[in-house]
């Protein structure tokens, strides 16, 4: 289990969290604030564990507040259970409010009875201390070491689809249509927030997402199996594939070649409405174009993905800093998102 230090004065530093959704969505992400209360009910489920808090605010009176956690599987892979959130459990947990004005909280520490401060959402706070890293996994398997791409990837860096923050802790400005950019501030994640809903994500966001995936090849084709939303993708590599009898899918249809050692997969007939978790439209002519190279020690699998459409940016737009790490013996977990 991770454990950490909470000090308030330096938890202010911005980071992009993408569980299933923009955590800037949602909460306040300006400051961070505590709450000390009970624990009054725990729901374990899948996209995000959610638990409620009875508080005594500064007049004396009860309230009870909503708060979220990260998924089970990454809570999993901290090595934070079920029994660790015990309903009747005196605890002080630090996040971010609701920027709605809503009694909840995006969780990111609790502390626990016996005084252990525990990471309930790796990377709210910033840093890199995703939930997915070398945590609970043996990183000195003695396993076989896989052959080329074909194994389980686990996350080292997004590829920042909603543009990668600079210096200044702001993020790159992407050539966004006008049409695009008063879509987008039409989006209500309230409301239009298809997680919230557990509908899968489409693509290209469910490409960055902080889980795991798999790469296996299934008689001529390759395919990933996606632990977000338990998403599976083929890529086809048959030189005699087509798109334009395809039909649309939220996948699309994905076709893939080898050029030297990179895989070069090309997407298209995609009918997902958002080319990121914020609200970003895209249309049905979106062509996304993904490059998938090992590192030279075989232990990176660096990420480029490039998208072109006219309804949604000015001119195509590239992202060039994902990558996954192998971790041995990572493996995907069932995702089950549940309501």
């Amino acid at each position: 289990m991770i454990r950490i230090s909470i000090l308030l004065g330096t938890l202010l530093v911005s980071g992009l969290v993408s569980a299933h959704h923009s955590s800037n969505a949602f909460y306040d992400r300006n400051t961070n604030s505590e709450l000390t209360g009970t624990i009054t009910s725990v729901d374990w489920v899948n996209p995000h564990v959610r638990f409620t808090l009875e508080v005594i605010n500064d007049n004396n009176e009860h309230e009870v507040w909503a708060l979220e956690a990260s998924s089970i599987n990454i809570l999993d892979r901290h090595g934070f259970g079920r029994e660790n959130l015990t309903v009747g459990n005196q605890v002080t947990v630090v996040g971010y409010l609701s920027r709605f004005g809503l009694k909840e909280m995006g969780a990111a520490y609790i502390s626990v009875p016996g005084g252990e401060d525990v990471v309930l959402w790796a990377g709210l706070f910033g840093g890199r201390e995703q939930g997915n890293t070398t945590i609970g996994v043996d990183a000195t398997s003695a396993a076989p070491r896989p052959r080329g791409i074909f194994r389980v990837w686990t996350l080292g860096e997004y590829p920042h689809l909603k543009g990668a923050p600079d210096g200044s802790g702001n993020r790159r400005m992407l050539p966004y249509a006008p049409m695009a950019v008063a879509a987008r501030e039409r989006f209500d994640p309230l409301t239009d927030d298809t997680a919230l809903r557990c509908i899968p994500q489409g693509m290209p966001g469910i490409m960055d997402n902080p889980f795991p995936m798999e790469i296996v090849e299934q008689g001529d084709d390759i395919v990933f199996r996606i632990e977000q939303w338990d998403v599976v993708r083929t890529i086809h590599m048959s030189g005699d594939q087509s798109s334009g009898s395809q039909l649309a899918s939220p996948q699309g249809y994905s076709v893939g070649r080898w050029e030297q050692d990179t895989l070069v997969v090309t997407t298209t007939q995609v009918n997902w409405p958002f080319f990121d978790d914020i609200g970003t439209p895209q249309s049905e002519d979106i062509e996304i174009v993904e490059r998938f190279s090992l590192s030279a020690e075989e232990s990176r699998l660096n990420y480029t993905i490039t998208a072109i459409d006219p309804v949604t940016f000015t001119e195509p737009v590239s992202f060039e800093t994902g990558y996954w790490v192998w971790v041995p013996g990572e493996e995907v977990k069932l995702y089950n998102c549940t309501l």
